[in-house]
């Protein structure tokens, strides 16, 4: 029995395992066939993704043609259409123009460019957005209470990589079409001569005339953010070199000189002109800087100034072809002849020039804040923040944050200089540390229009070891020692209340993210916070907007903000002055003191109209936002300031006084260079007179004596001479005879 069933246990697990093995060989087969199915399912999309072999009875227009119809486009494939159109000489390029592959590339040019010309052709889409964007909409958007959901309308992060992506396939389209018109790269391929493009014809040069191109270049050359052109090499780079390669062709230069549209500017004599110097002031300034952080730099500022150069000669020769009156005037100076309907204008035109020229200097500045053991040095509200970071450890000048931060930082910075608002009406003025870029101080100026106009508000602001992952900090420093809160969003302890700066839960697209900068967070402070009504940013008041109670309390509110701008931003700024920005202050102040004085003198009679005597004990609910409100005393403070705008002295005393010696030297250099001009002409023309009167009595000795030789000589001898010697002549002159023959009688005995 014991063997019996040892036997059948023994089979039973034989069976056991030829069904196991049995299982896992089908396993294994099905396994082995699933993998075969799917090893040819990606074979087969491998094989239908990639392009197909070039066939070679294709020309090389069908291939490029092919390859720029690719959907998506690929960078390899780009590469080798590039060099296919390379490798043919400018007779074989014709064909690409016959078979339509240059029109069809225009085509998808215009289609990937990012301009605004594309969204000008929707006028609908237009509206909508203007109706979402209006001054209601967007009286509170992003400063701490407006209304609505806080659900994100757009993905930043999509938007921002759909953008790289159309600029990449851009620069891929454009590399080919400046190898057609030129070659690649293009700054090898300057040297050619106008006649060798004998492919340029008048069928390509129309194409490109009527294509995008034009507009394409005019929109981005229009940029004057460095930070924006830094981030953005490979595109600019390729559009400048298609400005080069249409400057290359005689019949295309006209294009680029003229302005394509009357709103447009000349490409080649206005923005590339200051495109290229854009580029390079701010990298002799903050070459230093970038070099040590980024070396394309170096490389593309020579790029630029090549090109630029290229296509500045271009134009400059294609203009003296044409007579002066049909040449482009890139800045004229029109003089008012008689006062007239536009004398305010003009006067308003020339205080903005004068103010934009006092203190366009000013607006970028460097000073000391950092002292001795790398600690601040000047009253700062990130004191304990900044010292904790010390850039110059080797820990942290070492690590690839700290880098990638400063990095970031002088981007910024190289590019604020361009484009910082300076105005009469609106201004801001940015110095930050020598050696230290994450530590800056802000002064802006209060809009017009406001009842912050006209006065000065200071801020500190610092970068943090996150940036530009986590935004700046900023604070308000105005604020009278702590009396006066200037709007709902400006704390009298110095918090601003902004969802660009995290102090708010705004809605996703509000916030800060790492593509935002430091000049979007001081014109949102500027054109969110001193805005006309800063009454309605208060929590809740603004369902009164548009009523006749909010209006009321709207008015009585900016006036108690007029009377703290004149005393704190205008009369504490001109009686104890940021050291940093004291020029500035003081400047500002002077060239503004007629508006300042108008504004004085209206806020103290809107007071008295508002708040007499009679009327002081019905008006209690006045919004006071100082300690210690009394009319009568604020009136004062207010006449204080208008006596001591009368008495201010200009701070420009002393660089007129300089400029009028400039100016007087100058003259009196000009009037001693005639002078010797003159004496030099005098002498020349005495020196030339004398020489023509010398040389007149020789011709006359001259000629006295040949008359009196003939007279004496025998008429025999001189006519053979005359004929055979010819040795007299018509002109005066005489000839000696070639014989021997002495005259019979000397002019003595005669």
């Amino acid at each position: 029995m014991s063997a019996q069933s040892s036997s059948q246990r023994s089979s039973s697990t034989s069976k056991t395992r030829e069904r196991r093995k049995s299982k896992s060989r089908r396993r294994c087969w099905f396994g082995c066939l699933w993998l075969s199915s799917k090893v040819s399912l990606i074979r087969s999309s491998s094989r239908f993704s990639r392009s197909p072999e070039p066939d070679e009875s294709l020309t090389v227009a069908d291939r490029v043609m092919g390859i720029i119809n690719e959907k998506p486009l690929k960078m390899t494939h780009i590469t080798r259409a590039t060099r296919l159109v390379n490798e043919i000489s400018f007779t074989d390029r014709k064909q690409f123009v016959d078979c339509g592959v240059i029109h069809q590339l225009l085509e998808l040019i215009g289609e990937t460019a990012i301009s605004d010309f594309s969204t000008s052709s929707r006028p609908e889409e237009n509206k909508r957005r203007a109706r979402r964007n209006s001054s209601a909409s967007l009286s509170h958007k992003g400063t701490g209470y407006g209304t609505g959901s806080t659900r994100s309308r757009w993905d930043i992060e999509r938007t921002v990589e759909e953008k790289l992506i159309r600029e990449e396939h851009l620069t891929w389209l454009l590399s080919i079409l400046n190898s057609f018109m030129l070659g690649c790269p293009v700054l090898d391929h300057l040297k050619h001569k106008p006649e060798e493009l004998v492919h340029m014809s008048e069928t390509a040069i129309q194409l490109i005339a009527e294509s995008s191109i034009l507009s394409i270049l005019e929109y981005n050359l229009r940029n004057d953010s460095f930070f924006d052109v830094s981030e953005h090499l490979e595109i600019y780079q390729a559009l400048l070199e298609t400005a080069a390669c249409m400057a290359a062709a005689p019949e295309l230069v006209q294009f680029l000189v003229r302005p394509y549209t009357p709103n447009a500017k000349s490409i080649a004599k206005e923005l590339i002109p200051r495109f290229k110097d854009n580029i390079l002031a701010t990298q002799s300034r903050w070459g230093g800087t970038l070099e040590e952080t980024n070396f394309r730099m170096t490389e593309f500022a020579a790029k630029v100034s090549t090109l630029s150069d290229f296509v500045i000669d271009a134009a400059r020769v294609y203009e003296q072809t044409l007579p002066p009156e049909q040449r482009i005037q890139t800045a004229t100076h029109r003089r008012q002849s008689h006062p007239g309907v536009h004398s305010k204008m003009q006067e308003a035109k020339d205080e903005e020039t004068i103010y934009k020229s006092k203190m366009q200097e000013l607006q970028l500045q460097t000073a000391k804040f950092i002292g001795d053991f790398g600690k601040v040095a000047v009253p700062y509200a990130f004191k304990k923040e900044a010292k904790n970071i010390n850039p110059f450890s080797p820990h942290l000048r070492d690590s690839n944050q700290e880098c990638f931060r400063t990095k970031r930082i002088a981007k910024e910075l190289a590019s604020i200089a361009n484009a910082l608002p300076l105005n009469a009406s609106n201004s801001i003025y940015v110095c930050y540390d020598e050696g230290r870029v994450d530590i800056i101080k802000v002064l802006i100026s209060g809009p017009d229009d406001t009842p912050y106009a006209n006065g000065l508000f200071e801020f500190d602001v610092f970068f943090p070891t996150g940036y530009p992952f986590s935004p700046p900090k900023c604070s308000f420093l105005t604020t009278g020692s702590g009396n006066v809160r200037f709007n709902p969003n400006l704390y009298n302890d110095g918090k601003i209340c902004l969802s660009i700066l995290g102090t708010w839960e705004g809605r996703p697209e509000e916030k800060w993210n790492p593509y935002c900068s430091l000049m979007q967070v001081l014109v949102s402070i500027q054109g969110l916070i001193f805005v006309k009504d800063p009454y309605f940013n208060e929590p809740g008041f603004e369902r009164y907007q548009g009523t006749e109670r909010g209006d009321e309390y709207s008015r009585k509110y900016n006036l108690q903000i007029e009377h703290a701008t004149l005393n704190y931003a205008i009369r504490e700024q001109l009686r104890k002055p940021s050291e940093h920005f004291k020029e500035v202050i003081e400047k500002h102040l002077w060239l503004k003191r007629e508006k300042i004085l108008k504004q004085a003198n209206a806020w103290i009679s809107n007071m008295k109209n508002d708040f007499g005597d009679e009327k002081m004990s019905k008006r209690k609910d006045v919004f006071a936002f100082e300690t210690g409100f009394n009319p009568a005393t604020q009136e004062r403070v207010v006449r204080n300031l208008i006596d001591e705008l009368q008495a201010m002295t200009s701070p420009f005393a002393k660089e007129e006084a300089e400029e009028a010696e400039r100016v007087k030297k100058e003259q009196l250099e000009l009037e001693e260079k005639k002078r010797k001009e003159a004496e030099e002409k005098a002498d020349i023309e005495r020196e030339t007179r004398e020489l023509e009167a010398d040389f007149q009595r020789r011709r006359s000795s001259a000629a006295l004596t040949g008359v009196t030789v003939i007279r004496t000589q025998p008429m025999g001898n001189f006519l053979e001479n005359f004929h055979f010697n010819s040795n007299f002549s018509f002109s005066g002159d005489y000839i000696p005879p070639s014989n021997n023959n002495e005259p019979s009688t000397s002019s003595a005995n005669i």
